[in-house]
């Protein structure tokens, strides 16, 4: 280190980030996981999929929440089946607890650098897995129905 640290404006924003963390994965613990692989987000007052609804096909973040219930659970296979993206997020997410906790105590800046390129690849990834999958679901869909 050589002698700068995170200033205590900036500690106190990586502290609300990671109780926002904490509720969420809180929010996960307490749904339970729809046997269906989605719907679990319905549990929370939200509409079904309008994708699923309307198109008869899921959408990239179907799935997404019944992933976290169940990885929480440490029920990875059946995590990874409802939505592998939304399971590389919950482990984001979940490593990012720790981590920000640590990057708040010790108030360095390479830390909290190392954590945010931690955080924005594996989102960035994530996120094109589930759109990946998504685009080939729908191809394959649409090959089926020709």
């Amino acid at each position: 280190m050589t002698g700068h640290l995170l200033d205590k404006k900036e500690r106190i924003c990586l502290a609300v980030l990671t109780a926002g963390l904490v509720a969420v994965l809180s929010i996960a613990a307490w749904l339970a996981p729809d046997p269906s692989g989605l719907g679990t987000h319905q549990q929370l007052g939200l509409p079904a999929c309008t994708s699923v609804a309307i198109l008869g096909i899921r959408c990239p973040a179907c799935g997404m929440t019944t992933s976290w219930a169940l990885m929480i659970e440490g029920r990875v296979p059946e995590a990874i089946r409802a939505n592998l993206g939304g399971s590389m997020l919950f482990l984001v997410a979940a490593l990012s607890v720790p981590w920000l906790a640590w990057v708040i105590w010790t108030a360095s800046p390479r830390l909290r650098d190392q954590w945010g390129l931690f955080a924005l690849s594996g989102s960035f990834v994530s996120m094109a897995i589930a759109m990946g999958l998504w685009a080939w679901n729908l191809v394959t869909t649409k090959l089926q129905i020709l």
